[in-house]
């Protein structure tokens, strides 16, 4: 997941797509003695030939990582084919289905459990455990890949949520850019001195219309404080934003400050396409993103003097939304063996810091990412921290309850942010609560 700039589609006609894999897994375990999806390479002195799949939104570096395999291996060779972001993962399921899907897959983290669970990708407990490293791979992203004690998939590329925040507007207000907020105190104070200088400046922006945005960026104010959304996992989750008091209480901060006037009018609307460009052009003070954003700052507005600190929690420490991609191999690809060497390869030390770490994405080696990748500056070093501490949202409904427009986590934050009355937060999440659990008491 990669808030605004990558926050996934829509999945239409779920229900349907869900049935259609659950018969795909068992014709596939009724066929296995004809090879569904058990087919080992016989190379016949020609490379064989894989079919990759990955989102639009990764062009930027996505060739560069298949380049680089093609180059060093002369017995398998990769076609990569970018699928647009908004159509992908109804894509990828039918496209499995339907026989016509990928050899390997980069998947955004949040949809692996559902892929998992649904028969679309290949078990890889057996290999997994040869892999000398896997204590230096993202554990966010490794508990993704993970579905009832088995191993689904492996760390691909990474990212972070962090607080992005204006020095410029923080020395006008009278604080220090040297000291990022610490606590909800803190952040609500500087969000207010920001947004008293007047002239169209506000203290703090987020995209109150876009539910992966929020995921991403509202989530960590929530984990840090030492609260949670979901509880429990591997097909037993249960919501917990009706219950958690820290989820109301991030809730009405956030509140509070639309209230006062500390966010622009546009925060009220924003489906995720303007946060980058209102904090670019230094019309708000803070605003939370992951990695991505990075060169889109560089190259847009260059003259752009920012830090970025980690998300705080209300008397607090920190947390952060590890996003970013899971690679896969589905289950039926006949070239398993083939595609074990792309993954095994693409976790590599080497290829994590050169293909990755130089991109606009977060290494997923902690070694890598907490060593040259953080040596690249300052900001480089938060990113790597927040990923090797994050957190990611855990369900096979996770588009339906969190980053679907009207899913019940949109529909909550909308209400409890912008609606009126004074109860609007606590009925706006006793509502996502109970909207949550009708949601999974339908698998």
């Amino acid at each position: 997941m990669r808030a605004a700039a990558a926050v996934p589609g829509r999945w239409p006609r779920a229900a349907g797509l869900r049935r259609t894999l659950a018969l795909l897994a068992a014709l596939c375990a009724l066929a296995a003695a004809a090879g569904c999806g058990t087919g080992t390479e016989a190379e016949r002195g020609r490379p064989v030939r894989l079919t990759m799949w990955a989102r639009s939104d990764q062009a930027s570096f996505m060739g560069k990582v298949v380049r680089g395999f093609n180059r060093t291996h002369r017995s398998v060779h990769v076609d990569l084919t970018l699928i647009p972001t908004g159509n992908y993962v109804q894509k990828l399921g039918v496209g499995v289905a339907g026989g016509s899907g990928p050899d390997l897959a980069s998947i955004d983290l949040v949809y692996v459990p559902f892929f998992a669970s649904s028969g679309v990708l290949a078990d890889l407990s057996s290999r997994v455990r040869s892999l000398p490293h896997l204590n230096r791979l993202s554990r966010a992203h490794v508990r993704q890949g993970t579905y009832r004690g088995q191993r689904y998939a492996l760390p691909f590329t990474g990212d972070a949520s962090v607080l992005y925040y204006n020095t410029e507007l923080f020395a006008k207000a009278g604080l220090d850019p040297d000291q990022p907020p610490r606590n909800w105190r803190e952040f609500a104070d500087a969000a207010r001195r920001i947004s008293a200088l007047g002239k169209g400046r506000y203290g703090y922006h987020f995209s109150g219309r876009c539910g992966g945005c929020n995921v991403f960026t509202l989530s960590p104010f929530v984990w840090a404080s030492g609260g949670r959304l979901v509880g429990r996992a591997g097909g037993a989750e249960r919501p917990a934003v009706g219950t958690d008091p820290e989820v109301y209480r991030a809730l009405r901060m956030y509140r509070t400050l639309w209230r006062q006037g500390a966010m622009p009018p546009q925060a009220a609307a924003d489906t995720g396409s303007q946060s980058l460009s209102l904090f670019g052009g230094g019309r708000v003070g803070m605003y939370a993103s992951g990695a991505f954003a990075l060169s889109e700052l560089h190259h847009s507005y260059p003259k752009l003097k920012f830090k970025v600190a980690p998300i705080p929690g209300r008397r607090g420490g920190s947390s952060s939304f590890t996003g970013g991609d899971d690679i896969a191999i589905t289950s039926n690809s006949a070239h398993k063996d083939a595609a074990w060497r792309f993954l095994r390869w693409a976790v590599r030390a080497d290829v994590q810091r050169r293909y990755v770490g130089q991109s606009d994405v977060v290494p997923v080696r902690t070694d890598v990412a907490l060593g040259p990748y953080s040596r690249r500056g300052a900001t480089y070093a938060v990113l790597a921290r927040a990923l090797a501490h994050g957190r990611t949202v855990r369900s096979r409904q996770e588009n339906a309850l969190f980053n679907a427009s009207t899913s019940p986590w949109s529909t909550m934050i909308a209400r409890a942010v912008f609606g009126p009355g004074r109860g609007a937060v606590r009925g706006a999440t006793r509502s996502a609560q109970a909207d949550m659990v009708n949601i999974l008491s339908r698998g």
